[in-house]
């Protein structure tokens, strides 16, 4: 098995940088190494190698949640790769849901032993008809690609990176955010079946449960069941979201009646306002208008992750 690893020595504010370099010293196996290098360089460099590849590959991604999604965009429906994480981000919401590395060993483990992969689904969304992404963990539009924006341009998450307090980022954005945002009308559709919100907070599509650094948002997800977890905060005051963001650690923001869970194989998300932020994987992506359709989809089988080794 042939063994690439795409490398962001910038991830977690230079957690990628030291985490390579604790590998690069132990890894005893033969390998092929590449850096990112700008944002969406690891989708080039994943998309390049699965075109060339025609043998099983074992992907190794040294990075976060943000790093994950681009290389993940790049191999999807390709059958020879297998994708294997070592965390190396602020929030690391993957790790907390699907297997990763914890170190050199068990990535030697891994492939001396010929382990197996499972597959995965991926969630899809469209933006009215000018933009598709793919997402690994989930998508979200409003208040929480709001704070996504919030903590991409703050200097206060490089701070907290540097002293170990990285998660602390989302927390303190949500704070900031939470007196700044409007929020706005939305109308979900799926099949003949559709339901209005008003002064929604956030529309948060889901893979997998967890978003934010931790937090279990959508406790239902599952990568593995053909179908997309919507979760829409709506009619709540500024001061009973705060408590909301606190209840989710520990699942109990399920009771809040201004919180409504759908599933399905597809929505249709139509907002009622101008310039609402958009965001997949933590990545900001930018903003929705009046009418804009977002059209959130699933595709099953879509890529591969290594299977739990121990």
């Amino acid at each position: 098995m042939q063994i690439l690893i795409i490398v962001n020595e910038s991830a977690g504010n230079g957690k990628g940088r030291k985490v390579w370099l604790r590998l690069q010293q132990q890894l005893t196996i033969t390998y092929q190494v590449a850096f990112t290098e700008y944002e969406g360089h690891g989708q080039e460099i994943a998309k390049k190698w699965a075109q060339q590849q025609r043998d099983p590959m074992l992907l190794v991604i040294v990075g976060g949640d943000g790093t994950i999604h681009e290389v993940v965009s790049g191999v999807v429906h390709n059958k020879n790769i297998v994708i294997g994480v070592v965390r190396a981000g602020s929030g690391n919401d993957f790790a907390r849901f699907f297997p990763v590395f914890h170190n050199s060993s068990q990535i030697e483990h891994y492939v001396k032993s010929a382990k197996a992969s499972t597959i995965k689904d991926v969630g899809i969304i469209h933006l009215g008809n000018k933009q598709k992404e793919i997402f690994v963990n989930n998508a979200g539009i409003g208040f929480d690609a709001h704070v996504t924006k919030l903590i991409n341009t703050s200097r206060l998450k490089l701070f907290l990176n540097k002293i170990g307090l990285g998660k602390l980022s989302y927390a303190v954005a949500v704070i900031r955010g939470l007196f700044r945002f409007h929020r706005f009308d939305v109308i979900v559709r799926a099949d003949e079946q559709e339901w209005q919100f008003q002064q929604a907070w956030f529309v948060a599509m889901s893979n997998q449960p967890y978003f934010g650094g931790g937090m279990k948002i959508t406790p239902a997800a599952r990568a593995d069941d053909g179908l997309v977890d919507i979760t829409i905060v709506h009619g709540i005051s500024r001061i009973k979201l705060l408590l909301v963001f606190v209840t989710v650690f520990f699942e109990k923001h399920t009771k809040f009646k201004e919180i409504t869970f759908l599933q399905g194989q597809h929505f249709d998300i139509i907002v009622g306002d101008d310039q609402v932020d958009c965001h997949t994987d933590g990545n900001y992506i930018g903003v929705v208008n009046e009418e804009t359709t977002i059209r959130c989809t699933v595709q099953q089988n879509a890529w591969q992750v290594i299977d739990k080794y121990c």
